[in-house]
């Protein structure tokens, strides 16, 4: 438990982060769909047309069928994800994750009408702070150990790779045991949200149908769960967000260094991944 506790404070920053941007990037996908289009419009869009269709083929499946889906679908794309971390494709998942989110949710709303969008928000954290929590995890523990990788080969690239001293040897482990301890509480979240999602969570959609302010109440509790979490490392974060926009800065002005790598990597993957998913 003491090993777990470390990783994930040695990981706080990260996580802290990738939960706080995610939230946002949810809540902003949900306004931009609700409010950019509407109904027509909406059901019209490639990508929800897409999900539309995803939705089918798992609404006909019975219940066990689908914990199989689950965990098939969910644990193979967060395992690839997070074997692949060097392309920080870990972060841009929680981020692709959150965006879906607030398509699933406008979806529901123009689908069954106002009513169901509070409902259908709160059905997706009955299994969500389980699965979602997982996909954050991942994504931070797969930010910081990418972001770590690619700033010493940049400051490789200058001063040589030189001897493997013992403290390098503890950091550089360190690091692997963190990411692998993270990604594995990632997995097991993710694998543990399947069988709900399944049996509970269309129960307590019901639920939060009949009575809305339910809903909101667990919202609220789930909204506090995530403060807790992000609080932890907030500070951390601002620091290390500070330092990156500084790095960003003497970038844009033409002063490469090459401990940018981390940045400039991130940069450009980022870009690859999200105009590869919307070209």
């Amino acid at each position: 438990m003491n090993v777990l506790i470390g990783a994930l404070s040695r990981n706080s920053p990260a996580i802290s982060f990738i939960m706080l941007a995610s939230l946002i990037l949810m809540a902003l996908s949900t306004a931009y769909f609700a409010l950019a289009f509407n109904r027509e419009q909406f059901i019209n869009l490639a990508e929800v047309k897409e999900y539309d269709d995803k939705l089918s083929n798992v609404t006909t499946m019975d219940d066990w069928s689908r914990t199989k889906f689950y965990w098939t679908n969910n644990l193979g794309v967060a395992g690839l994800y997070a074997i692949s971390f060097p392309f920080y494709t870990g972060a841009n998942s929680a981020f692709l994750t959150s965006y879906q989110v607030g398509l699933a949710i406008v979806y529901n709303y123009h689908t069954y009408g106002p009513g169901a969008l509070l409902a259908f928000a709160g059905v997706i954290f009955v299994h969500g702070v389980l699965e979602l929590t997982g996909v954050f995890f991942i994504g931070a523990a797969s930010l910081r150990l990418a972001w770590k990788l690619w700033s010493y080969l940049g400051r490789a690239l200058k001063t040589g790779f030189g001897k493997m001293t013992k403290k390098r040897k503890a950091t550089t482990k360190q690091y692997l045991v963190d990411y692998i301890i993270i990604v594995a509480l990632g997995l097991f979240m993710i694998w543990l949200a399947a069988p709900i999602e399944a049996y509970l969570s269309p129960f307590a959609g019901a639920i939060f149908l009949l009575f809305p302010p339910l809903a909101l109440l667990f919202l609220g509790a789930v909204l506090l769960f995530y403060a807790s979490i992000i609080k932890r490392g907030f500070t951390p974060m601002c620091h290390a967000v500070s330092s990156v926009l500084d790095e960003a800065k003497e970038l844009l002005s033409g002063k490469w260094k090459p401990a940018h790598l981390s940045l400039l990597l991130l940069v450009i993957f980022s870009l690859l991944i999200w105009l590869g998913l919307f070209a």
